[in-house]
């Protein structure tokens, strides 16, 4: 598999599979995935299944050579403020995105909410909120940002950095199998990449992922009940993000430019640049007509329409 590896083929294999445990999964009564008697760690043992046993196996066999390419390692703690502004804009345009999506189609979008999704794992208990967080934030973001950001990205970024965080952007948006919210989980694949690529790590934006996802799990709810009113609320609240998000934004930006002089300085290279030196359209088809990847839209648009 290493020798002529095809990574325009071989991923949407992995991700097709990863999409089959997903829908597997689904298929399953509730009380057989034990999700009534201990709902947080069947949640648990679910997600490590169905994202990090395919990751792993692959990472596997693709050998220690591409390890490098997941940028397991820390980032820098001045960069923590860039992390800040990132996750405030992420969360300021999904929320955009959310009540403007929300109003078109109402019942779509409800109904592949974060909080109806989680809804067996509600309680009035203490400690609750905190295993609500862990399994529905934490570790989704772990698992989702090692195969879409991590591998996705690693293995697409020989076609260019821009089309491998449009591809996990792409794939990490088909994974919730929503045709409500595909712009939602779109954008913040795109914003979760350029953090990738911003920080150099990983952890950067499984960390900003971690926080987006918690603050879903607990304020989405919220959010939607508000968007669901026809008043001033409404308006105040669309004013208020559209203002945190173009503040985020210009900030972000400015960050990202202070820690990319920063390794201009230090002559870190970009990683921008495709090794594969074929022209723009030659690698955009590759990745985007691959016969696995057509498939992956395929299985993604049938599973949407069917959970409808």
């Amino acid at each position: 598999m290493r020798s002529g590896f095809k990574a325009a083929f071989w991923t949407p294999v992995l991700v097709l599979a990863v999409f089959g445990l997903i829908l597997a999964a689904n298929l399953i009564p509730t009380d057989t995935l034990g999700l009534r008697e201990n709902p947080y760690l069947a949640v648990v043992v679910i997600e490590l299944l169905i994202y990090a046993v395919p990751s792993l196996f692959y990472c596997r066999i693709r050998g220690r050579e591409f390890t490098p390419k997941l940028r397991l390692r820390l980032f820098s703690p001045s960069q923590l403020l860039y992390l800040l502004q990132a996750f405030l804009f992420l969360s300021s345009v999904t929320v955009i995105l959310s009540v403007l999506l929300y109003r078109i189609a109402p019942e779509a979008f409800a109904s592949s909410s974060v909080t109806e999704y989680a809804a067996f794992a509600l309680g009035d208990r203490f400690f609750d909120g905190l295993y609500l967080v862990v399994a529905f934030a934490v570790l989704p973001a772990l698992t989702e940002e090692f195969l879409f950001r991590g591998i996705v990205v690693g293995e697409y970024e020989r076609y260019g950095a821009p089309l491998a965080a449009l591809m996990s952007a792409a794939m990490f948006a088909m994974s919730h199998f929503s045709l409500a919210r595909f712009p939602v989980y779109f954008t913040a694949g795109l914003v979760l990449a350029s953090v990738l690529y911003t920080t150099r790590s990983l952890l950067a934006a499984i960390l900003v992922h971690a926080c987006y996802d918690a603050a879903v799990v607990l304020g989405e709810r919220y959010i939607l009940y508000i968007a669901d009113k026809q008043n001033i609320s409404m308006l105040l609240l669309v004013i208020l993000l559209c203002a945190v998000a173009l503040f985020s934004g210009m900030l972000m930006c400015f960050e990202a430019q202070h820690i990319y002089r920063g390794y201009a300085e230090a002559n870190v290279p970009t990683g921008y640049e495709a090794k594969d030196k074929r022209g723009p359209f030659a690698r955009v088809a590759e990745a985007f007509f691959t016969p696995t990847f057509l498939v992956l839209i395929l299985v993604f648009v049938v599973a949407a329409v069917a959970r409808r």
